[in-house]
Formats: C-alpha cells, structure tokens, sequence
C-alpha cells in the first residue's frame, strides 16, 4: 500500500457463509469506485466481485475469499482505497481524513486544538477536538463551522454561548 490509500472503513464480521465482510464506513462513500479495495497488514489489492448496501454498512464480496473462516480473519482490519477512486466532494463538503488533524480556531482568535475524530450523528456530524481546553464537541453546522482551509489545515469556527461550560470565553 502507498501513502496515496486512504482509509474508508473498518471490516466488523462476517455477513453469511460464502466470505462475505460487512464494511463499516467512515462517513459518506456513495461515490466510491468499488473494483479493487486493500486490507491494512495484507500485502496487494483485494478485487471486488460484489457490493451492495445493507442498513448502513457495506456488504462486500471479495475475490479469493469464499468461506467464513477466510472472511473472519480479516474482521477488525480497515479497508483502503486509491484516493484517486473517490469522488469529489461537493462544494463545502470535506471527506474526513481530510478533516482529521486540522487546527480549530474560534472567530474570535482562541485555539482550541486538532480534530481528533468526527462523531456521526445522524442529523449532522460533531467535531471532536482535543487542545488546551480538553476535549470540546462542535456541531458540525453551517452556523457553527464558518471556514475550512484545506491548504493551510485550519477551521475556523463560532462557538455557541455555553459550549464550553467554564472556559466559556470565546
């Protein structure tokens, strides 16, 4: 695998008996090129023969995997594609590695720290920051996120009052 992969789900089992893996993704997928994926510690590309989606995972068929035991010894192991296989993103929409790592700034000047991870929830995602204050969750909105700079790896956002209890200052 090259630095060009990225990460875009976790295997979690086994869906029946014929090798089949349930891929959890990290976030919105839709786009995505399923003919080849990779599996972290497993040397060359995996060809897919099958995908469909079922209740919010993956169900994935892969060629030279076709019993459970072959499925199950990869459980746990995240799933990697070339980024040239993902589709871009519409205008204000970011992939999450893309967001993993960048420094959060309140509008008015104060480091909160790097995104560390990204919470879905269902009706909009959460930004997990961990910095100087701990760790502080910012909804992942357009009034709360104003600016993303993918260049200069920052994200400018405005707090709203009472989001961060004590160290409410912002």
């Amino acid at each position: 695998m090259s630095k060009d992969t990225l990460p875009i789900g976790k295997i979690t089992g086994v869906h029946g008996v014929k090798g089949e893996i349930k891929v959890h993704p990290y976030g919105d997928i839709e786009g995505l090129v399923w003919d080849a994926i990779y599996i972290a510690g497993k040397e060359g590309a995996y060809a897919v023969s099958r995908v469909r989606r079922h209740k919010g995972i993956y169900i994935v068929e892969l060629e030279g995997i076709s019993t459970r035991e072959d499925a199950d010894a990869l459980a746990g192991r995240e799933v990697l594609v070339p980024k040239e296989k993902l589709a871009e993103p519409a205008e204000g929409e970011y992939y999450y590695f893309e967001l993993i790592g960048m420094e959060v700034w309140t509008d008015g000047g104060r480091h909160l720290g790097a995104i560390v991870n990204i919470i879905a929830t269902g009706s909009n995602d959460v930004l997990e920051i961990k910095g100087p204050l701990g760790e502080v969750l910012v909804p992942a909105t357009k009034d709360s996120v104003l600016e993303v700079s993918i260049e200069k790896k920052r994200v400018t956002v405005h707090l709203l009052q009472g989001l961060l209890g004590e160290n409410d200052e912002v």
